[in-house]
């Protein structure tokens, strides 16, 4: 799994439609300010992290020394600008400058550039289901965005912090849908969308799944894919 670093700015672009980045196994961590990027470096370890120059106040170039002298040769730092930045990116240390504007097509371009990462081979659907779960013995409700056989992405109004574990139980839809149960993993955190009221997003790797569960949320998958579901 490939670990990002980026800056809640970047959220806007990435949130109305990760599509792109659903068949990639990355896993997105947000600094809610310039200032949270090295404690975040420092603390997740990233493979790759994306700097903004042009955020006001915010000295990109200073930040990418930083961050290489806190994680080291393993990291790669980008940032978004032009030619013009070229000069002072390379004196940074920066690997390179992804233009603007910035697309998650490009940055997912840059990503496969830098840092290779595995395509998944699980097929996934958008799909809307009621999600009850348990995380440290607190319950919660949530609504998958979309589901495959190894995780589903979740939209809830609770926080939950990267690497929590969740109990989750929900309905498959259709005549006969089974009740699924599973442990997860949160692996991946979207900040709240403003346009969603305030839902926030968390992607769950499930590691605990009966083979009936996994064979049942399969069988759900192509009967949607064949316009049954």
């Amino acid at each position: 799994m490939t670990t990002i670093l980026l800056g809640k700015e970047c959220s806007t672009f990435l949130e109305t439609d990760e599509s792109v980045l659903q068949r990639v196994d990355v896993r997105l961590v947000w600094a809610e300010s310039v200032d949270a990027f090295v404690p975040l470096a420092r603390e997740h370890r990233p493979d790759l992290c994306v700097l903004d120059p042009h955020v006001p106040g915010f000295d990109a170039f200073a930040c990418a020394r930083e961050i290489l002298q806190v994680v080291g040769a393993s990291i790669v730092v980008l940032v978004i600008g032009n030619s013009a930045d070229g000069e002072r990116a390379e004196a940074a240390g920066v690997a390179g400058i992804l233009s603007r504007p910035l697309t998650r097509e490009r940055l997912v371009e840059a990503i496969r550039r830098y840092h290779p990462m595995v395509e998944r081979e699980n097929e996934r659907a958008e799909v809307a289901i009621k999600v009850d779960f348990v995380c440290e013995g607190a319950a919660g409700l949530a609504y998958t965005r979309d589901l495959s056989t190894d995780g589903c992405f979740l939209l809830l109004h609770e926080p939950v912090a990267l690497g929590a574990v969740l109990n989750l139980a929900f309905q498959l839809p259709g005549p006969g849908g089974r009740e699924v149960k599973v442990e997860g993993t949160v692996v991946r955190l979207q900040p709240p969308a403003v346009h969603r009221g305030g839902t926030a997003g968390l992607a769950v790797k499930f590691t605990t799944i009966t083979a009936a569960d996994r064979g049942e949320i399969g069988r759900f998958l192509r009967s949607r894919r064949r316009g049954v579901a």
